[in-house]
């Protein structure tokens, strides 16, 4: 895994909040560093209880989430929160070792966002965060048809 320190493209990063849900010591502080070097503020937990708890609680603006977790497994983090109307519409970026087409396809049916192989570059990763808030963003504030209408 390369590290490379790069500021943000995305303008509102200084005001995104992200949790990071990592029970890899060395891999979560480097993944907090990059999103923090990045723009972003960030929350790491190391068991999927905590995440779970922190971002009913907590509301953050997007979920960078390991699948295997203690207690609790990224799967079905992912899958509670696309169920709990609070935060169902928050955005989650998987991060996971398992490269099976079966493990992303699950992923993906339970509602994540996007899906990013380990080892990966964490320019890589901050990149697919910056794209992932960017078109959530603009779900969230939809531009009326005639006023996007150039005539």
């Amino acid at each position: 895994m390369f590290r490379l320190s790069m500021r943000s493209k995305n303008p509102s990063a200084k005001k995104k909040f992200l949790l990071v849900a990592e029970d890899d010591e060395t891999l979560g502080a480097v993944v907090c560093e990059a999103l923090r070097d990045a723009g972003y503020k960030t929350h790491w937990v190391k068991d999927g209880i905590e995440a779970l708890n922190y971002v009913l609680e907590s509301r953050p603006d997007g979920i960078v989430l390991d699948l295997i977790l203690p207690r609790l497994t990224g799967f079905e983090i992912c899958g509670m929160v696309r169920k709990s109307r609070s935060v169902q519409w928050t955005p989650i970026i998987v991060m996971s070792g398992r490269a099976e087409h079966c493990d992303k396809m699950q992923a993906f049916e339970l509602g994540a966002d996007d899906y990013v192989i380990k080892p990966f570059r964490t320019e890589e990763l901050v990149v697919r965060i910056d794209a992932v808030l960017h078109r959530n963003t603009e779900r969230s504030y939809p531009t009326p048809f005639m006023a996007s209408y150039n005539a």
